[in-house]
Protein backbone atom coordinates (compact mmCIF):
# COMPACT_ATOMS: atom_id res chain seq x y z
CA UNK A 1 0.00 0.00 0.00
CA UNK A 2 1.06 3.48 -0.57
CA UNK A 3 2.43 5.81 1.88
CA UNK A 4 -0.20 8.02 0.27
CA UNK A 5 -2.87 5.60 0.76
CA UNK A 6 -2.06 5.03 4.52
CA UNK A 7 -2.56 8.61 5.59
CA UNK A 8 -5.66 8.94 3.68
CA UNK A 9 -7.18 6.01 5.70
CA UNK A 10 -6.18 8.14 8.61
CA UNK A 11 -8.47 10.44 8.32
CA UNK A 12 -6.56 12.79 5.90
CA UNK A 13 -7.57 13.91 2.41
CA UNK A 14 -5.49 14.11 -0.70
CA UNK A 15 -4.88 17.63 -0.38
CA UNK A 16 -4.10 17.27 3.47
CA UNK A 17 -1.59 14.65 2.73
CA UNK A 18 0.22 16.48 0.07
CA UNK A 19 1.21 19.19 2.25
CA UNK A 20 2.00 16.97 5.38
CA UNK A 21 5.10 14.90 2.92
CA UNK A 22 5.81 18.38 1.10
CA UNK A 23 6.62 19.27 5.06
CA UNK A 24 8.40 16.41 6.27
CA UNK A 25 10.58 17.40 2.83
CA UNK A 26 11.47 20.90 3.03
CA UNK A 27 11.42 20.73 7.13
CA UNK A 28 9.08 23.90 7.37
CA UNK A 29 7.17 26.59 5.49
CA UNK A 30 5.10 29.51 5.22
CA UNK A 31 1.61 28.77 4.03
CA UNK A 32 2.32 31.01 1.06
CA UNK A 33 5.46 28.74 0.58
CA UNK A 34 3.32 25.59 1.02
CA UNK A 35 0.72 26.45 -1.88
CA UNK A 36 3.69 26.84 -3.92
CA UNK A 37 5.14 23.80 -3.96
CA UNK A 38 2.35 21.81 -3.81
CA UNK A 39 1.03 24.46 -6.47
CA UNK A 40 -1.98 24.79 -4.00
CA UNK A 41 -4.41 28.03 -3.83
CA UNK A 42 -3.44 29.95 -0.80
CA UNK A 43 -6.78 29.98 1.01
CA UNK A 44 -7.64 26.61 0.15
CA UNK A 45 -3.85 25.46 1.45
CA UNK A 46 -4.38 27.31 4.48
CA UNK A 47 -7.77 25.93 5.71
CA UNK A 48 -6.10 22.14 5.27
CA UNK A 49 -3.33 23.29 7.48
CA UNK A 50 -5.31 24.03 9.83
CA UNK A 51 -7.25 20.69 10.13
CA UNK A 52 -3.41 19.11 10.19
CA UNK A 53 -2.71 21.65 13.42
CA UNK A 54 -6.00 20.35 14.70
CA UNK A 55 -5.75 16.81 14.72
CA UNK A 56 -1.58 17.33 15.85
CA UNK A 57 -0.33 16.34 12.81
CA UNK A 58 1.67 19.83 12.04
CA UNK A 59 2.74 22.84 14.55
CA UNK A 60 4.16 25.91 13.57
CA UNK A 61 6.85 28.42 15.05
CA UNK A 62 6.42 32.73 14.40
CA UNK A 63 9.53 34.49 13.05
CA UNK A 64 9.27 38.25 11.91
CA UNK A 65 5.57 38.23 12.67
CA UNK A 66 5.18 35.02 9.69
CA UNK A 67 3.85 31.58 10.42
CA UNK A 68 6.04 28.67 9.52
CA UNK A 69 4.74 25.02 9.42
CA UNK A 70 6.51 21.81 10.55
CA UNK A 71 5.21 18.40 10.31
CA UNK A 72 5.31 16.24 13.24
CA UNK A 73 7.56 13.54 13.77
CA UNK A 74 6.09 10.31 11.86
CA UNK A 75 6.27 8.43 14.78
CA UNK A 76 4.16 11.04 16.25
CA UNK A 77 1.58 9.29 14.05
CA UNK A 78 0.89 6.46 16.43
CA UNK A 79 0.31 8.29 19.61
CA UNK A 80 -2.15 10.64 17.84
CA UNK A 81 -3.70 7.21 16.49
CA UNK A 82 -3.61 5.73 20.56
CA UNK A 83 -4.96 8.90 21.94
CA UNK A 84 -7.95 8.41 19.43
CA UNK A 85 -8.06 4.57 20.71
CA UNK A 86 -8.41 5.88 24.05
CA UNK A 87 -11.32 9.06 23.11
CA UNK A 88 -13.06 6.23 21.65
CA UNK A 89 -12.66 3.93 24.90
CA UNK A 90 -13.96 6.43 27.18
CA UNK A 91 -17.46 6.72 25.39
CA UNK A 92 -17.70 3.10 24.32
CA UNK A 93 -20.14 2.26 27.33
CA UNK A 94 -22.20 5.09 26.20
CA UNK A 95 -22.54 3.94 22.61
CA UNK A 96 -23.09 -0.03 23.59
CA UNK A 97 -26.30 1.92 25.63
CA UNK A 98 -27.66 3.33 22.44
CA UNK A 99 -27.55 0.62 20.48
CA UNK A 100 -30.71 -1.35 19.90
CA UNK A 101 -30.63 -4.87 20.87
CA UNK A 102 -30.19 -7.65 18.01
CA UNK A 103 -33.08 -9.67 17.35
CA UNK A 104 -32.78 -12.01 14.60
CA UNK A 105 -35.31 -12.79 12.24
CA UNK A 106 -38.25 -14.84 12.09
CA UNK A 107 -37.48 -18.36 11.39
CA UNK A 108 -39.68 -19.57 8.60
CA UNK A 109 -39.92 -23.70 7.22
CA UNK A 110 -41.82 -24.99 4.83
CA UNK A 111 -43.68 -28.39 5.10
CA UNK A 112 -45.14 -30.51 2.02
CA UNK A 113 -47.57 -33.21 2.30
CA UNK A 114 -49.98 -34.29 5.13
CA UNK A 115 -46.98 -35.98 6.54
CA UNK A 116 -44.97 -32.50 6.66
CA UNK A 117 -48.37 -30.67 8.09
CA UNK A 118 -48.37 -33.65 10.86
CA UNK A 119 -44.78 -32.82 11.76
CA UNK A 120 -46.03 -28.94 11.96
CA UNK A 121 -49.30 -29.19 13.92
CA UNK A 122 -47.36 -31.90 16.45
CA UNK A 123 -45.53 -28.39 17.88
CA UNK A 124 -49.11 -27.35 19.30
CA UNK A 125 -49.07 -30.56 21.45
CA UNK A 126 -45.17 -29.97 22.04
CA UNK A 127 -45.78 -26.35 23.11
CA UNK A 128 -48.92 -27.13 25.21
CA UNK A 129 -49.85 -23.38 24.82
CA UNK A 130 -53.28 -22.10 23.97
CA UNK A 131 -53.68 -22.36 20.59
CA UNK A 132 -55.99 -19.78 18.55
CA UNK A 133 -56.89 -21.25 14.73
CA UNK A 134 -58.32 -18.99 11.72
CA UNK A 135 -59.59 -19.85 8.88
CA UNK A 136 -60.87 -23.26 7.31
CA UNK A 137 -61.36 -25.91 9.24
CA UNK A 138 -63.11 -29.03 7.23
CA UNK A 139 -60.62 -29.66 5.26
CA UNK A 140 -58.16 -30.24 7.73
CA UNK A 141 -60.38 -32.54 9.83
CA UNK A 142 -61.58 -34.28 6.42
CA UNK A 143 -58.06 -34.72 4.34
CA UNK A 144 -55.94 -35.48 7.47
CA UNK A 145 -58.11 -38.46 8.90
CA UNK A 146 -57.21 -40.41 11.55
CA UNK A 147 -54.58 -37.63 11.82
CA UNK A 148 -57.23 -35.14 13.27
CA UNK A 149 -58.96 -37.54 15.80
CA UNK A 150 -55.38 -38.40 17.17
CA UNK A 151 -54.29 -34.69 17.39
CA UNK A 152 -57.09 -33.68 18.84
CA UNK A 153 -58.03 -36.23 21.47
CA UNK A 154 -54.26 -35.21 22.25
CA UNK A 155 -54.76 -31.84 22.52
CA UNK A 156 -57.79 -32.40 25.08
CA UNK A 157 -56.12 -35.06 26.98
CA UNK A 158 -52.95 -32.45 27.20
CA UNK A 159 -55.24 -29.76 28.28
CA UNK A 160 -54.53 -27.12 25.58
CA UNK A 161 -57.30 -25.10 25.03
CA UNK A 162 -58.20 -23.43 21.18
CA UNK A 163 -60.30 -20.62 20.21
CA UNK A 164 -61.60 -20.88 16.53
CA UNK A 165 -63.26 -18.89 13.91
CA UNK A 166 -63.96 -21.38 11.23
CA UNK A 167 -66.14 -20.51 8.07
CA UNK A 168 -68.03 -23.62 8.94
CA UNK A 169 -70.45 -24.73 11.77
CA UNK A 170 -68.07 -27.39 14.10
CA UNK A 171 -68.28 -28.54 17.29
CA UNK A 172 -65.42 -29.54 18.71
CA UNK A 173 -64.42 -30.33 22.69
CA UNK A 174 -62.41 -28.18 24.98
CA UNK A 175 -62.52 -25.17 22.60
CA UNK A 176 -64.77 -21.61 22.13
CA UNK A 177 -65.75 -21.32 18.28
CA UNK A 178 -67.00 -18.27 16.94
CA UNK A 179 -68.50 -18.10 12.92
CA UNK A 180 -66.37 -16.19 9.99
CA UNK A 181 -68.92 -13.60 8.34
CA UNK A 182 -68.76 -14.52 4.69
CA UNK A 183 -65.64 -11.58 4.37
CA UNK A 184 -63.64 -12.72 7.11
CA UNK A 185 -63.36 -16.60 5.38
CA UNK A 186 -60.25 -17.47 4.49
CA UNK A 187 -59.07 -21.19 2.37
CA UNK A 188 -55.95 -21.29 5.13
CA UNK A 189 -56.14 -22.14 8.42
CA UNK A 190 -54.03 -20.45 10.76
CA UNK A 191 -52.69 -21.91 13.97
CA UNK A 192 -50.82 -19.52 16.49
CA UNK A 193 -49.55 -20.77 19.65
CA UNK A 194 -46.79 -19.06 21.90
CA UNK A 195 -43.80 -17.25 18.99
CA UNK A 196 -44.82 -19.85 16.24
CA UNK A 197 -47.71 -19.62 13.89
CA UNK A 198 -48.50 -22.65 11.21
CA UNK A 199 -50.03 -21.68 7.86
CA UNK A 200 -51.59 -24.19 6.59
CA UNK A 201 -52.78 -24.27 2.91
CA UNK A 202 -55.42 -27.19 2.18
CA UNK A 203 -55.25 -28.93 -1.54
CA UNK A 204 -54.40 -32.67 -2.66
CA UNK A 205 -51.04 -31.84 -1.23
CA UNK A 206 -51.39 -29.48 1.29
CA UNK A 207 -48.17 -27.23 2.11
CA UNK A 208 -47.72 -25.77 5.75
CA UNK A 209 -45.84 -22.65 6.48
CA UNK A 210 -44.07 -22.50 9.74
CA UNK A 211 -42.90 -19.12 11.15
CA UNK A 212 -41.28 -19.09 14.50
CA UNK A 213 -41.32 -15.44 15.29
CA UNK A 214 -41.91 -13.64 18.57
CA UNK A 215 -43.22 -10.53 17.12
CA UNK A 216 -45.38 -11.80 14.19
CA UNK A 217 -47.38 -13.87 17.15
CA UNK A 218 -47.99 -11.21 19.00
CA UNK A 219 -49.59 -9.53 16.04
CA UNK A 220 -51.54 -12.72 15.06
CA UNK A 221 -53.29 -12.77 18.26
CA UNK A 222 -53.89 -8.90 18.47
CA UNK A 223 -55.52 -9.59 14.93
CA UNK A 224 -57.08 -12.27 16.31
CA UNK A 225 -58.35 -11.16 19.31
CA UNK A 226 -59.80 -8.20 16.95
CA UNK A 227 -62.08 -10.27 15.03
CA UNK A 228 -63.40 -12.50 18.39
CA UNK A 229 -63.90 -9.55 20.41
CA UNK A 230 -65.75 -7.53 17.07
CA UNK A 231 -69.30 -6.29 18.67
CA UNK A 232 -70.70 -6.20 15.38
CA UNK A 233 -70.54 -10.11 13.47
CA UNK A 234 -71.81 -11.03 10.35
CA UNK A 235 -72.92 -14.29 9.15
CA UNK A 236 -74.19 -15.75 5.83
CA UNK A 237 -76.35 -18.69 4.72
CA UNK A 238 -78.88 -20.93 6.71
CA UNK A 239 -75.50 -22.07 9.10
CA UNK A 240 -74.93 -18.74 9.90
CA UNK A 241 -79.19 -18.53 10.79
CA UNK A 242 -79.00 -21.44 12.76
CA UNK A 243 -75.70 -19.90 14.38
CA UNK A 244 -77.17 -16.86 15.24
CA UNK A 245 -80.05 -18.27 16.66
CA UNK A 246 -78.22 -20.43 18.93
CA UNK A 247 -76.21 -17.59 20.23
CA UNK A 248 -79.46 -15.90 21.66
CA UNK A 249 -80.54 -18.86 23.97
CA UNK A 250 -76.93 -20.22 24.48
CA UNK A 251 -76.74 -17.72 27.61
CA UNK A 252 -79.05 -16.78 30.50
CA UNK A 253 -81.74 -14.27 29.28
CA UNK A 254 -84.63 -13.27 31.50
CA UNK A 255 -86.39 -13.35 28.00
CA UNK A 256 -86.40 -13.46 24.35
CA UNK A 257 -88.09 -10.98 22.54
CA UNK A 258 -88.69 -10.64 18.28
CA UNK A 259 -90.67 -8.91 15.60
CA UNK A 260 -90.87 -10.02 11.99
CA UNK A 261 -91.20 -13.87 12.35
CA UNK A 262 -93.26 -15.67 9.92
CA UNK A 263 -93.72 -19.27 7.98
CA UNK A 264 -91.46 -18.36 5.39
CA UNK A 265 -88.24 -17.82 7.71
CA UNK A 266 -88.85 -21.23 10.02
CA UNK A 267 -88.68 -22.81 6.66
CA UNK A 268 -85.43 -21.90 6.11
CA UNK A 269 -83.84 -22.74 9.41
CA UNK A 270 -86.34 -26.26 9.82
CA UNK A 271 -88.39 -27.86 11.89
CA UNK A 272 -85.77 -29.85 13.38
CA UNK A 273 -83.65 -27.19 14.17
CA UNK A 274 -85.98 -25.48 15.97
CA UNK A 275 -87.04 -28.37 17.91
CA UNK A 276 -83.29 -28.34 19.29
CA UNK A 277 -83.66 -24.35 19.23
CA UNK A 278 -86.52 -24.70 21.98
CA UNK A 279 -84.90 -27.60 23.82
CA UNK A 280 -82.09 -25.22 24.75
CA UNK A 281 -83.99 -22.21 25.30
CA UNK A 282 -86.25 -24.26 27.89
CA UNK A 283 -83.05 -25.83 29.42
CA UNK A 284 -81.77 -22.39 30.05
CA UNK A 285 -85.34 -21.27 31.44
CA UNK A 286 -85.59 -18.41 28.56
CA UNK A 287 -89.50 -17.61 28.09
CA UNK A 288 -89.93 -16.06 24.58
CA UNK A 289 -92.56 -13.47 23.12
CA UNK A 290 -92.35 -13.31 19.72
CA UNK A 291 -94.28 -11.38 16.80
CA UNK A 292 -95.25 -13.10 13.35
CA UNK A 293 -96.61 -11.76 10.18
CA UNK A 294 -100.78 -12.40 10.20
CA UNK A 295 -100.91 -14.07 7.20
CA UNK A 296 -103.03 -17.35 6.99
CA UNK A 297 -99.82 -19.84 6.51
CA UNK A 298 -98.00 -17.73 9.54
CA UNK A 299 -100.87 -17.77 11.97
CA UNK A 300 -101.13 -21.74 11.58
CA UNK A 301 -97.77 -22.64 11.56
CA UNK A 302 -96.62 -20.84 14.97
CA UNK A 303 -100.60 -21.38 16.58
CA UNK A 304 -99.21 -25.31 16.89
CA UNK A 305 -95.68 -24.55 17.78
CA UNK A 306 -97.39 -22.53 20.93
CA UNK A 307 -99.22 -25.64 22.13
CA UNK A 308 -96.01 -28.15 21.27
CA UNK A 309 -93.52 -25.37 23.30
CA UNK A 310 -93.72 -24.07 26.47
CA UNK A 311 -93.30 -20.53 27.66
CA UNK A 312 -93.23 -19.74 24.03
CA UNK A 313 -95.90 -17.16 23.42
CA UNK A 314 -96.76 -15.49 19.81
CA UNK A 315 -98.73 -12.80 18.99
CA UNK A 316 -99.69 -10.98 15.10
CA UNK A 317 -99.05 -8.05 13.47
CA UNK A 318 -99.28 -7.11 9.66
CA UNK A 319 -95.96 -7.40 7.65
CA UNK A 320 -95.75 -3.60 7.21
CA UNK A 321 -96.06 -3.04 10.31
CA UNK A 322 -93.14 -5.64 11.36
CA UNK A 323 -91.16 -6.47 8.50
CA UNK A 324 -89.31 -6.66 6.41
CA UNK A 325 -86.35 -7.97 8.38
CA UNK A 326 -86.68 -10.20 11.68
CA UNK A 327 -85.43 -9.13 14.90
CA UNK A 328 -84.67 -10.78 17.81
CA UNK A 329 -83.46 -9.48 21.26
CA UNK A 330 -81.89 -11.49 24.60
CA UNK A 331 -80.40 -9.86 27.26
CA UNK A 332 -76.66 -9.45 25.50
CA UNK A 333 -77.92 -9.62 21.85
CA UNK A 334 -79.58 -8.04 19.16
CA UNK A 335 -79.52 -9.93 15.90
CA UNK A 336 -81.63 -9.32 12.43
CA UNK A 337 -82.62 -11.51 9.86
CA UNK A 338 -82.37 -10.82 6.22
CA UNK A 339 -84.22 -13.55 4.94
CA UNK A 340 -86.31 -11.47 2.34
CA UNK A 341 -83.08 -10.66 0.01
CA UNK A 342 -81.86 -13.67 -2.32
CA UNK A 343 -78.80 -14.00 -0.12
CA UNK A 344 -79.55 -14.98 3.39
CA UNK A 345 -77.74 -12.90 6.22
CA UNK A 346 -77.50 -12.08 9.88
CA UNK A 347 -76.70 -9.27 11.60
CA UNK A 348 -75.13 -9.82 15.28
CA UNK A 349 -74.48 -7.28 17.74
CA UNK A 350 -74.32 -6.90 21.20
CA UNK A 351 -74.21 -3.06 21.56
CA UNK A 352 -76.10 -2.32 24.61
CA UNK A 353 -78.11 0.80 23.41
CA UNK A 354 -79.27 -0.71 20.66
CA UNK A 355 -80.92 -3.31 22.48
CA UNK A 356 -82.77 -0.81 24.90
CA UNK A 357 -84.13 0.89 21.96
CA UNK A 358 -85.08 -2.28 19.96
CA UNK A 359 -86.77 -3.46 23.29
CA UNK A 360 -89.05 -0.22 23.82
CA UNK A 361 -90.00 -0.56 19.57
CA UNK A 362 -90.68 -4.15 20.67
CA UNK A 363 -92.97 -3.18 23.54
CA UNK A 364 -94.64 -1.04 20.85
CA UNK A 365 -95.46 -3.16 18.86
CA UNK A 366 -96.39 -6.14 21.14
CA UNK A 367 -99.33 -3.73 22.21
CA UNK A 368 -100.47 -3.25 18.69
CA UNK A 369 -100.50 -6.76 17.75
CA UNK A 370 -103.22 -10.17 18.19
CA UNK A 371 -102.99 -13.09 19.77
CA UNK A 372 -105.17 -14.39 17.01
Amino acid sequence: MQREEVLQNFGLTKAEVKLYIELLRIGEATANELAKHTNTNRTFAYDRLKKLLDSGMISYVIKDNKKYFKAAEPSQLLSILKEKEEQVRSILPELEQLKKPYKPGPKVELFSSKKGISTALNLILREKKEVLIHGSMSPFIKLMGSYFDIWNQRRIKEKIKAKILANENLSIPFSEIDLLSEEEKSNTATFTFGDKIVIAMWSDNPVAILIESEEIAKENVLFFNSLWNREIKIYSGIEGIQRAWMELVSKKSKELVGFGFSWDLAQIYGREFSNKWHETRIKNNIPARLISYDDKNSKKYFDVRMIEWEKFNIQFLDKDTSGPACITLSDNLIVQFLYTEKKLRVIVSENKEMIAIYKKHFENLWKKSKLK
